[in-house]
């Protein structure tokens, strides 16, 4: 038997006895059928594509590895899941603060104008960042580049932008959405 027949039937055999287990798991954090489906099949590529390397697939430290990789590809789709949902938070009240505009509807400097007062209070760093992500429709990566800072400062600042621009909004009552 070739080393690659020795590892299909080593990720066969996992999938066979872990398979529910890893589901189980992924759906725990989850709470989505199909992500935790989709949780299983990334930590099994992950698997595949490591080529992991243990005495048999019921070893301890097999059962532990596995657990781990599926954890992590779960918590992996709740962050993007979460990444996303905030996105579309700010750009849906963006869209809706242009659209409430009552006296020049089609005009653009009325709603840049309340873009600009919603963003105010932010300062300059924050202010780059959510410019980037939510107006320019930047990828995180792009907005790290453009700025010159690192990935994890961008979703920081962006984390914290909201956290100020809601306080913001709950604070004035022409921006209460």
């Amino acid at each position: 038997m070739t080393l690659a027949d020795k590892q299909i039937s080593f990720i066969e055999d996992c999938y066979r006895l872990y398979e529910q287990k890893m589901y189980y798991v992924a759906f725990a954090i989850l709470h989505n059928e199909e992500q935790a489906e989709d949780a299983v099949q990334d930590a099994f590529l992950k698997l595949m594509k490591h080529r992991v390397k243990f005495d048999s697939p019921e070893s301890d430290d097999c059962k532990r590895y596995i657990i781990t990789v599926i954890r992590n590809a779960a918590i992996n789709i709740y962050n993007r899941n979460k990444r996303d949902c905030e996105v579309t938070y700010l750009t849906d009240n963006i869209e809706i603060m242009e659209s409430q505009s009552t006296v020049l509807p089609d005009s653009d400097s009325e709603s840049d104008l309340q873009i600009e007062q919603m963003m105010g209070c932010l300062g300059r760093k924050y202010y780059d960042v959510v410019y980037c992500l939510v107006v320019r429709d930047m990828s995180t990566r792009q907005t790290a580049e453009e700025l010159g800072i690192t990935e994890a400062s961008v979703r920081k600042r962006f984390e914290r932008a909201k956290g100020i621009l809601r306080k913001h909004m709950n604070a004035d009552a022409s921006f209460n959405i």
